[in-house]
């Protein structure tokens, strides 16, 4: 979704943002999300009773219902039954860290006076039913028929477009790329033949507050000590990153697909360099934090001026409230080997099982589709199958997909688009690194009064709040 100077970059993206290719409707935020659940998740036994507080926000509360609902989401990626307690309390905490930082950037649009009226947030919805083939009418019943609740749908919708609102007005609208910066990205990439690696990377984040002390400084880094450690015994990045990573877009394995050079942050960028496909680095300090990145895959390229696209079907299941996280991956996998061992076309299983009523009516022909333009693990798994393969099951923010790609090509992109695609690239790189320092300082600036960690941070630094 590109605004003036740069796109919102792919791992903050929000669904609204996803929905003009994939083609899917939306989880609702965790308020919605709380609602739609309505029951704890059996795997989160340590924590205590359903309706209490666990966070307040400035003048917003976070109830444990709603935290539970947002760890009920990991259940594709973590196994939360066999979870220790003490690992569920330490999970809780990541995500509900996730949570805070959500509603402090709702908090600040409330403060500046960002609103998304009923007018706007019907054509946003009537956007979401034309893209899935409905009127809105179809769209509600779509959405009840999936176990939610049409106001709380609504309510969810109208706050994912008050933080893309936010982000562009205060982060995007101030991030400028000259011409000059777009010329050398274009000779950098297409003023000769010459090949160019790219990385798939992915990064953990254990962030540092504002203003933090000596002391605050030293247990973040221990923290990152230990999930390097971790790692490096062989854990699961993906996993690591969902329970531990402060990062936005944890859940998602921390991906931040696929960049050439001039698309990593200048403080990755020598590190990268010099790792191989699967390596994890060390960790790197930032003003923001400790970050350990890791390079997922490689490729080579050449500079010419050409994307890649990819004529690709797929198949989607969302978890639901007769149907949570495990068994709905199991479902997919089942369905996968249906397909794979042609017992039944991908045609058939998407328009019998398909959550994605855009595309399971065409049989999961999703046409067409640029990676850039897809959520992070819907763009890994298109770049690494190859034509006529069948992916493995994969979880995006979505849920749980399968697909094949059918056929691929190299698209000639002319000098206008090619100047547009260098803006966007640098504005991302950018965008990456300013978010996360404009987040910082929201954090820093507001009231947050964390009752799982019992710390309260009152603009004036942090203290510990005694446990009851």
């Amino acid at each position: 979704m590109p605004v003036s100077h740069a796109p919102t970059p792919r791992h903050v993206r929000r669904p609204l943002a996803v929905l003009a290719t994939l083609l899917l409707i939306t989880m609702p935020f965790s308020q919605g999300a709380a609602q739609a659940t309505g029951q704890e998740n059996p795997g989160m036994s340590g924590f205590q009773p359903l309706d209490r507080i666990v966070a307040v926000v400035d003048d917003r509360v976070i109830t444990h219902q709603q935290l539970q609902a947002e760890v009920a989401q990991l259940g594709g990626q973590v196994d939360l039954a066999n979870m220790s307690p003490a690992d569920q309390q330490r999970l809780g905490e990541r995500v509900l860290d996730r949570m805070i930082t959500e509603a402090t950037m709702l908090e600040r649009a409330d403060k500046i006076g960002i609103q998304i009226d009923d007018t706007r947030l019907n054509q946003a919805l009537n956007g979401i039913a034309q893209r899935n083939g409905m009127n809105l009418s179809q769209l509600r019943d779509a959405v009840i028929s999936q176990g939610q609740n049409w106001a709380d749908f609504r309510d969810g919708i109208r706050e994912q477009m008050l933080l893309e609102e936010l982000q562009k007005r205060e982060v995007y609208s101030q991030i400028n790329v000259s011409d000059r910066d777009i010329d050398a990205y274009i000779e950098q990439r297409t003023g000769s033949s010459a090949e160019q690696t790219e990385y798939r990377l992915a990064q953990i984040l254990v962030s540092v507050p504002e203003n933090a002390s000596p002391e605050a400084i030293e247990q973040a880094e221990a923290r990152a000590r230990d999930i390097h450690d971790e790692l490096v015994d062989g854990a699961d990045f993906a996993r690591v990153s969902a329970e531990r990573s402060d990062a936005l877009n944890a859940d998602e394995g921390g991906s931040l697909g696929w960049r050439d050079p001039a698309r990593i942050p200048s403080l990755f960028l020598p590190v990268v360099q010099g790792m191989e496909a699967g390596e994890i680095s060390d960790i790197i300090r930032s003003p923001n934090g400790f970050h350990i990145v890791k390079v997922s895959d490689t490729r080579t390229t050449t500079g010419t001026a050409a994307v890649t696209q990819y004529r690709a079907e797929h198949v989607l299941l969302r978890p639901r409230e007769d149907r949570d996280p495990a068994a709905t991956r199991e479902l997919a996998q089942q369905l996968r080997e249906q397909v794979a061992s042609g017992d039944a076309t991908l045609a058939s299983i998407a328009r019998e099982f398909s959550d994605d009523p855009g595309s399971a009516q065409r049989g999961g022909d999703l046409g067409w589709v640029n990676p850039e333009d897809m959520v992070p693990a819907f763009a890994d798994a298109l770049e690494s199958v190859q034509v006529g393969e069948l992916s493995p099951v994969f979880e995006s923010q979505f849920g749980f997909h399968f697909l094949r790609v059918n056929d691929e090509r190299r698209q000639e992109v002319s000098g206008e688009d090619l100047r547009e695609q260098a803006r966007n690239a640098i504005g991302e790189r950018r965008a990456d690194e300013e978010l996360t320092k404009y987040i910082r300082r929201l954090r820093s600036e507001a009231y947050i009064e964390n009752r799982l960690t019992d710390t309260v941070n009152d603009a004036s630094g942090q203290r510990a709040l005694g446990r009851q």
